[in-house]
């Protein structure tokens, strides 16, 4: 038998205790606390950091007796650490489920202004798989990404900003920023409202990430101004400010669906038109993700798109 036809072994892979000593070392950002939260001795847990950096071969925490830093390597790996622990638990409480009530999980994460887009769906999909338990939950999209990253998500629908390039994306529509404003305003009338239409008007937008962001830097580019603009935590005070009068609101076209007002005007800004991506997100998996994650992936990616099913019939309603 040559060389070449020698069995191979297989490199030492790191084991669960190893990662999880890692996750939380780097969560405390201490060997003793996360000795007490992992309820171990703190030599046992240097112990198995230093086999964990010698299994990958390089450092992961710089120490001193002050204080313990991540490394550039252990920041690189934290992520993937956290997806292969994340999983590791809801695996396991998928199993255990599995065998008690024979059914499989699949947790869905959404933005609170997208989430009208996806429930349709997720209800049809659900009643052709009555024994799937599926979970739902509305988080901010900072929080949707990772938790679709680190795999506390099967699937997301969230906002394309910045996504790992471990997430794969399938693009829904596009959200465009509106301008919401009493009937009766001067600038209702206009057949087309620019950015520089809004100068010395008192306007209100909502106070969240990146959206935010991207408002207030137009506003600051097209020289109007922001020491105007009141900033507000819920779509209801917003509405409550614009239909008083006392403000002008900026808001995603998704949230003014679910706020119908036959004395309110939305209307979009143009030049420039300033719009966000919503896209369905999942971790990729090469080939590997679990069966009902996968099946209930390509029915949302084949089905949603420019109308939403009516909820009495299930047949597509009217455009987005």
């Amino acid at each position: 038998m040559t060389d070449a036809e020698l069995p191979r072994k297989s490199a030492p892979t790191p084991s669960l205790r190893q990662l999880s000593c890692f996750k939380e070392v780097a969560n405390h950002r201490s060997f003793s606390r996360a000795a007490q939260a992992l309820s171990m001795s703190q030599p046992a847990l240097s112990s198995a950091i230093r086999e964990l950096e010698n299994l990958l071969g390089t450092a992961l925490f710089d120490r001193s007796t002050h204080h313990v830093r991540m490394t550039p390597a252990g920041e690189a790996v934290r992520p993937q650490v956290e997806w292969m622990i994340n999983n590791f638990v809801q695996g396991v409480q998928d199993l255990q489920q599995l065998l008690k009530y024979q059914a499989d999980t699949v947790r869905v994460s959404c933005i609170p202004s997208a989430i009208h887009l996806l429930a349709p769906w997720l209800a049809i999909w659900q009643k052709e798989n009555p024994m799937v338990d599926l979970q739902l939950q509305d988080l901010r999209n900072e929080d949707l990404l990772q938790s679709v990253a680190s795999g506390g998500s099967d699937i997301g629908l969230g906002l394309e900003f910045t996504v790992p390039s471990t997430v794969e994306t399938q693009f829904v529509t596009e959200d465009e920023v509106m301008a919401v404003m009493p009937a009766s305003h001067r600038l209702a009338k206009m057949p087309e409202l620019r950015w520089t239409d809004l100068n010395d008007e008192p306007l209100v937008i909502l106070s969240r990430g990146s959206t935010y962001e991207m408002i207030v830097s137009v506003l600051e580019q097209q020289g109007v101004g922001v020491s105007h603009t009141e900033t507000l935590t819920y779509t209801e005070s917003l509405y409550a400010l614009v239909r008083s009068g006392l403000r002008i609101g900026l808001i995603s076209r998704l949230y003014t669906q679910c706020h119908v007002d036959n004395d309110l005007v939305t209307m979009p800004l143009k030049a420039p038109l300033l719009s966000r991506r919503i896209c369905l997100m999942t971790r990729n998996a090469n080939g590997n993700r679990r069966p009902v994650v996968q099946q209930c992936w390509d029915y949302l990616c084949s089905n949603m798109g420019s109308s939403v099913p009516s909820p009495k019939t299930g047949k597509r309603g009217s455009a987005l």
